[in-house]
C-alpha cells in the first residue's frame, strides 16, 4: 500500500519494525558502497528510533568508515546536561557502537545557535544527502519543522526553531528525556528541503502514541503545513509502522 509516492509497510510491533528497518538501510548502505566511495547519512533520535538504531548497530558488513552520519535536529539550551540531548542517544546506540568515518551533531548549547544552524548547513552542503532515516512526531513534525511554521520550499538548510506544544508533550513521555523535567523552547533542525534532498528515505513510526497522527495523515490528501508530514505524498520513500501505530484504515 502507498501514502502518496511512499510506500508502506507493516509490522508486527516495534522490535519487528525496527529489525526490518535496519535489514533493509544496511543492504542499501552495502549496494551504495559498491559504486560511491563515502556515503551520507542523516539520523533521527527519539524512542521510536531505538529499535532501529539497535538494530542496525548489530548488522554485519558494513564498512562505516566509509560513511559519515548527521543528527537530523536537536534541542538548544545552554544549561541541558548532554544525557538529554538527541546526539547523546544517536551516538549511544549507533555511532559509538559502529565507529562511523565521521559524525556531525548539532552543538545543542551553542552560545549562538543561528552560527550553529550555519555552521551545520555548510557541513550538510558540501556533499549530496545519501540516506534519510527520520520519524514523525505526534504534532505532525518531521525534524522539528512543526505544524504551521514549515516552509516546504524554505531557501535555508538548518533553522533554529521554537518548539510546538504537542511536541513538548511528546518529549516529556519519551524515556530518553523524561527525566530533564522539562523540554527547552527551542531547537535546531534540517528544514523539509533538506531533509528530502537525501536520495532514499525511511520513515520509522512505531508504537501506540503515533496512530492519532497516523490517522489524521493518511486522511490528509494534499500537502499541508498543518500537518508537515503531508510532504511524504511526494516522495518516494518507505513509511514503516506496527500494529500498535498502524491507522485502521490500513488494518
Amino acid at each position: 500500500m502507498n501514502y502518496g509516492k511512499t510506500n508502506v509497510l507493516i509490522s508486527k510491533d516495534e522490535f519487528e519494525l525496527g529489525s526490518k528497518v535496519a535489514l533493509d538501510v544496511a543492504i542499501k548502505i552495502r549496494e551504495l558502497l559498491e559504486v560511491k566511495n563515502e556515503l551520507r547519512i542523516v539520523f533521527a533520535a527519539g524512542e521510536s528510533q531505538m529499535t532501529f538504531l539497535n538494530a542496525l548497530a548489530e548488522e554485519k558488513n558494513i564498512d562505516w568508515q566509509r560513511i559519515v552520519c548527521f543528527n537530523l535536529d536537536d534541542f538548544h539550551d545552554v544549561n541541558m546536561p548532554e544525557k538529554f540531548t538527541c546526539g547523546f542517544q544517536t551516538s549511544q546506540q549507533l555511532y559509538n557502537k559502529v565507529k562511523p568515518k565521521q559524525v556531525y551533531l548539532v552543538k545543542y548549547n551553542a552560545s549562538d545557535p543561528q552560527e550553529e544552524a550555519e555552521r551545520f548547513e555548510k557541513l550538510l552542503r558540501e556533499e549530496d544527502l545519501d540516506i534519510l532515516c527520520q520519524g514523525i512526531g505526534t504534532s505532525g513534525h518531521l525534524a522539528l519543522n512543526e505544524p504551521f511554521d514549515t516552509d516546504f520550499k524554505d531557501e535555508e538548510w538548518v533553522k533554529v526553531v521554537d518548539l510546538a506544544k504537542q511536541s513538548k508533550i511528546q518529549l516529556m513521555d519519551d524515556p530518553n528525556f523524561k527525566d530533564l523535567g522539562y523540554i527547552p523552547l527551542k531547537g535546531i533542525t534540517m528544514t523539509i528541503p533538506a531533509l528530502f534532498s537525501a536520495a532514499n528515505i525511511y520513515t520509522i513510526v512505531p508504537l501506540g502514541l503515533k496512530r492519532p497522527i497516523l490517522e489524521k495523515l493518511f486522511k490528509t490528501a494534499a500537502i499541508t503545513n498543518e500537518l508537515p508530514a503531508s510532504i511524504l505524498l511526494e516522495y518516494e520513500g518507505t513509511l514503516y509502522v506496527d500494529t500498535n501505530s498502524c491507522p485502521e484504515c490500513l488494518n
